[in-house]
């Protein structure tokens, strides 16, 4: 246990782990968002953009209740 709790990790490390991870959990959001967005439609300036926003970074809790953000 002491071995793996000295274990150093680069920023470039941690770079390509945030790459790894982000980018799918982003496309997930994105198809999560392009096939739920029909509240959409009524919202306008940073009402649509937070909304968006929130669909994208939510989307986890969003697809197992199955809910849209307005």
């Amino acid at each position: 246990m002491k071995r793996f709790l000295d274990y150093r990790i680069s920023i470039r490390q941690i770079m390509y782990l945030v790459i790894a991870i982000g980018i799918p959990y982003c496309l997930i959001g994105l198809i999560w968002l392009f096939t739920h967005d029909s509240h959409l439609e009524n919202l306008h300036g940073l009402d649509w953009f937070f909304s968006v926003i929130g669909e994208i970074i939510a989307w986890p809790p969003l697809v197992i209740s199955d809910i849209t953000l307005r």
